[in-house]
C-alpha cells in the first residue's frame, strides 16, 4: 500500500475488521479473511495514532450508539459486531479486542484464539514472537505467542524497511514447513504481509496507492500540496550543537509564539539538543520536552498528554486559530517519525535517510494549514552520539537536496507532491538476510528447554547488520532476594527496554543485580557482565538511571515503583513517587 504521509493509512484497520466482518458467513476452511491483525512499526512510539485509532473502532463496535455514531450509521456498525461475535468462542464478549505490545513483559495477548483482534506491536517483538523466542515471553507461553503471530493473521507493516525481510521469513517458513497439513483455508496458515508506505520500493504491478481521481480530491490534493519550505545548513560542529543552534535561530524568527518539532537520530544527540536548549535563553520564551521511545507507560503519559494537549500541544486536531502563551519544543528521537498525527509550523532535523525524512517532514505543515511553515535540515560534519542514521544515505539526501536549491535560488520547496520527485526512491535496504533453514526452525521449537547454541532469530526479521540487542528493566521498592518470587509480577507497562552496551555500563559496579529467570517470576542474582540480550533485570528505586523523559544513564533520582498501579499490591511499603514538571 503506497500513500503520502497524512493521507489515512490506519484506515486499512478498518478495512481489515470490515474484510472479516464480511466473510462470516463463509465456512473456516474456505474464509481467507484472518481473524488477527497486527499493526508493526520500527520502533517503540510515543504518539501512537494507530492505537488510538484502533481503540476507537472496538469502542464504535461495542456500542455504536454510546460512541456517537448516527442512528443509520450505528445499524450498519451494529450488524458488523454482531457478525464478529459470532466468530469468538464466547458469544458475550467484546466484538473486537484491541492489544497493545510496548515491551512484550507479561503483555496482554489475545484471550480467545477465535475472537477478531487488532494487535499493535513493532517487529522485533513480532518477528520473536513468530520464532517462538518472543521477546518478554515466558518459556510456557511462546508456542501459544508463536501460534497467535504464525497463523490467521493480516501484519501490516506500517512504514517499516523491514517489511522485505518478513515477507522472504514466512515465504522461507512455508518452505520448511510444506509436509505440515494445511487446517486453515485460503493463505490463512502463514501471516499475511502487507507494506504500508510512502517511500516504499514495490513495483508498480504490486502497489497499490492514489489514482488520478484520489489525487484530485480537494482534501487529498490540499495534503500533496501543503507549503513547506527547507534550508540545508553544513555544520563543522556537533550534531547536537547544530540542531540546537538552528532551533534557537528558527524560532528567533517566528512572529508569535508556535510549535517546533526537533529531530535526532539517537538517544544521546536528543538528550543533548534538549539539555542545550533546556539551558539557553529559549526557554525563558518555551516549553521544552523530550520525547523517546526509552519510557516506561507512566512518564509516556505525562509527555503524550503534553504533545496532544488540545490548546497548547501540537496534535493535528488542534484549531490553529488558538494563540500560544509560549513556543512549544519537543525534541524527538525516530519514535516521531511514524504513527504521530501531529503538525507543525516549524521543523528541524538531523542529517537522514530519506524514509526517515519524508516521516519527518510529513509532520509539518501537515494538513496544509500554515502558509509560513519552514524546516532545516542540519547536516554535521563530526560524528556524535552513535553510528549515523541510515548508513551513508544522508549523504545522498545532502547532495540532492543542494543540487535542487541551487536550481531554485533560494529556499527549497518540498510539499509531499515534490518530495518525492526531489529524493526518489529509499537506498536503506537492511541488507544480507539469513535463510532460514528446517535444522534452525527445528531448534527454535524446543521452547521449553531451547538449545543453548541455538541460532539468534533477530537477524532473521531485522538482518544481520541491523540487530538491536537491547534488556528490560523496571524499578521496585523491595528487591527480592536470590530464588525468590518477585510480586507482583512485572507488567508491560512498568518496564522499559534500553540497549544492553548502556545498561552493562550504567551498572558495571554493581556485582549484586537480580534478573528474571525463565518463569518469569524467580529472581537471580548477576553481575552487569552476566545481562543477556531480552532479560528482565529489576532494579532497586534507589539506583535511578531513569528521569521524568525515560532512560537516563546519568540520573541518580530514586525511580517510582509502578507496581501498585499496575499489577496490584507490592510486598512492602508503598512506592516511590516522581514528580512531573
Amino acid at each position: 500500500m503506497g500513500f503520502p504521509t497524512g493521507r489515512g493509512k490506519t484506515a486499512c484497520l478498518d478495512v481489515a475488521v470490515w474484510w472479516l466482518a464480511s466473510q462470516v458467513d463463509r465456512r473456516p476452511a474456505v474464509r481467507s479473511a484472518p481473524i488477527r491483525t497486527w499493526w508493526l512499526v520500527d520502533r517503540r512510539v510515543l504518539v501512537d495514532s494507530a492505537a488510538e485509532h484502533a481503540r476507537a473502532v472496538g469502542t464504535a463496535l461495542r456500542d455504536p450508539l454510546a460512541a456517537g455514531i448516527a442512528e443509520e450509521a450505528a445499524t450498519i456498525v451494529q450488524a458488523v459486531a454482531d457478525r464478529l461475535r459470532s466468530l469468538a468462542r464466547h458469544v458475550g464478549a467484546d466484538p473486537l479486542e484491541v492489544i497493545r505490545l510496548r515491551t512484550g513483559v507479561q503483555a496482554c495477548m489475545p484471550t480467545d484464539p477465535s475472537r477478531p483482534a487488532i494487535i499493535l506491536s513493532t517487529v522485533s517483538l513480532f518477528g520473536s514472537r513468530l520464532l517462538f523466542r518472543g521477546q518478554g515471553s515466558t518459556r510456557c507461553m511462546r508456542p501459544v505467542e508463536a501460534a497467535h503471530a504464525g497463523t490467521d493473521s493480516l501484519v501490516l507493516v506500517d512504514e517499516s524497511r523491514f517489511a522485505g525481510n518478513l515477507l522472504r521469513l514466512v515465504r522461507d517458513l512455508a518452505d520448511c514447513t510444506r509436509g505440515a497439513r494445511r487446517i486453515l483455508g485460503g493463505s490463512r496458515s502463514l501471516p499475511q504481509v502487507v507494506s504500508l508506505t510512502a517511500t516504499g520500493s514495490a513495483t508498480p504491478s504490486t502497489r497499490f496507492g492514489l489514482d488520478a481521481e484520489d489525487r484530485a480530491h480537494p482534501i487529498v490534493r490540499g495534503r500533496l500540496d501543503a507549503p513547506k519550505w527547507i534550508d540545508v545548513e553544513v555544520e563543522r560542529v556537533g550534531a547536537d550543537r547544530a540542531v540546537a543552534k538552528w532551533t534557537r535561530s528558527l524560532l528567533a524568527g517566528a512572529h508569535h509564539p508556535s510549535s517546533c518539532l526537533v529531530f535526532a537520530n539517537t538517544l544521546t544527540v536528543a538528550r543533548a539538543v534538549f539539555d542545550r536548549l533546556s539551558s539557553s535563553p529559549l526557554a525563558e520564551d518555551a516549553d521544552i520536552l523530550l520525547a523517546t521511545g526509552r519510557t516506561r507507560e507512566r512518564e509516556a503519559d505525562g509527555i503524550r498528554a503534553r504533545i496532544l494537549d488540545p490548546v497548547h500541544g501540537m496534535a493535528a486536531s488542534r484549531d490553529p486559530a488558538l494563540r500560544r502563551d509560549r513556543h512549544l519544543v519537543v525534541v524527538a528521537t525516530p519514535t516521531l517519525e511514524a504513527a504521530a498525527d501531529i503538525d507543525v509550523r516549524y521543523l528541524v532535523s538531523e542529517a537522514c535517510g530519506i524514509r526517515a525524512l519524508t516521516q519527518r517532514l510529513g509532520r509539518l505543515n501537515r494538513l496544509g494549514r500554515f502558509s509560513d511553515s519552514r524546516a532545516v535540515y542540519v547536516h554535521a560534519s563530526r560524528r556524535s552520539g552513535g553510528r549515523p542514521a541510515d548508513g551513508g544515505e544522508p549523504e545522498a539526501v545532502l547532495s540532492r537536496l543542494r543540487q535542487a536549491a541551487k536550481e531554485v535560488e533560494g529556499r527549497l520547496p518540498v510539499s509531499p507532491r515534490q518530495l518525492a520527485e526531489l529524493l526518489g526512491a529509499p537506498g536503506d535496504e537492511p541488507g544480507r538476510v539469513p535463510e532460514v533453514m528446517n535444522g534452525l526452525l527445528w531448534e527454535w521449537t524446543k521452547t521449553t528447554t531451547p538449545p543453548r547454541d541455538a541460532a539468534p532469530v533477530a537477524p532473521y526479521f531485522s538482518g544481520i547488520s541491523n540487530v538491536e540487542l537491547s534488556v528490560c528493566l523496571f524499578w521496585r521498592k523491595d528487591v527480592p532476594d536470590h530464588g525468590e518470587r518477585i510480586r507482583p509480577r512485572p507488567g508491560d507497562r512498568e518496564v522499559v527496554r534500553c540497549p544492553i552496551r548502556q545498561v552493562r555500563r550504567a551498572l558495571i559496579a554493581h556485582d549484586d543485580l537480580r534478573r528474571l529467570g525463565p518463569d518469569g517470576i524467580t529472581v537471580e542474582v548477576i553481575t552487569a557482565r552476566d545481562i543477556r540480550p531480552d532479560d528482565t533485570v529489576v532494579l532497586p528505586s534507589d539506583r535511578g538511571l531513569l528521569d521524568d523523559f525515560g532512560w537516563n544513564p546519568d540520573s541518580t533520582a530514586p525511580v517510582a515503583d509502578m507496581s501498585a498501579a499496575t499489577r496490584g499490591t507490592p510486598r512492602t511499603a508503598p512506592a516511590a513517587g516522581l514528580e512531573l514538571h
